[in-house]
């Protein structure tokens, strides 16, 4: 598009000469309204590949943003609080939007991380959004999770274990996996670090979570 903005440019000049100067005034203009409309649809393109995020629907919040002030949401009566990468709204409906850039699949961390964003916007908003959106990976992967009592079910039964551990002194279960443990800065000082473990005691500990 650009390059026939500039031939366009090239035409006009040639044959401006002889016409009026209010006339040229006015081409002037127009030609730079479109080169300025054709920047703006670029970068909002450009935004769009990058973050994920639908540029045409309303827009509430972004995260980082300069021109969208992010929105956090702290709730006493729940025990949460939380701050979307976005909030947009679509179809009459608040939806939260969170973005794992480094991420190649979905996990149940991912989600819940979703239901608690879905659970302080229903409070503050006044109206309980039906689903959200995991952006996924480096190619912007958009993933809805719908917002089902099922789900949560789930993410209650894990609040209440994180209450429980907080006000009563509870043990966390240890959870040792490669991976988790080969990323992890206190690995080597954990006794539970699944390089610190047999597979003994690894299925000890299966057990007793079980």
């Amino acid at each position: 598009m650009r390059e026939e903005i500039r031939h366009a440019i090239e035409t006009l000049l040639i044959h401006l000469v002889s016409v009026d100067t209010d006339l040229v005034l006015f081409v002037v203009l127009t030609i730079m309204a479109v080169i300025v409309i054709d920047a703006v649809t670029h970068f909002m393109s450009k935004q769009e590949s990058r973050t994920g995020i639908d540029t045409s629907v309303p827009t509430i919040s972004v995260d980082g943003s300069k021109a969208v002030a992010e929105k956090s949401y702290l709730s006493e009566i729940q025990g949460l609080a939380g701050t979307p990468d976005a909030i947009i709204v679509e179809n009459g409906f608040v939806i939260p939007i969170e973005r794992k850039p480094l991420a190649k699949k979905i996990r149940d961390r991912y989600v819940a991380q979703l239901l608690v964003y879905m659970r302080l916007i229903e409070e503050f908003e006044g109206k309980r959004p039906p689903y959200g959106y995991l952006i996924l990976g480096p190619n912007c992967r958009k993933v809805k999770i719908y917002n089902t009592r099922k789900r949560q079910q789930w993410l209650q039964q894990m609040i209440d274990e994180m209450q429980a551990i907080l006000q009563n002194g509870h043990s966390a279960k240890a959870t040792p996996h490669p991976k988790k443990c080969k990323k992890c800065n206190v690995s080597d000082s954990c006794k539970y670090s699944y390089n610190h473990t047999t597979l003994k005691e690894r299925n000890a500990l299966k057990i007793v979570e079980a």
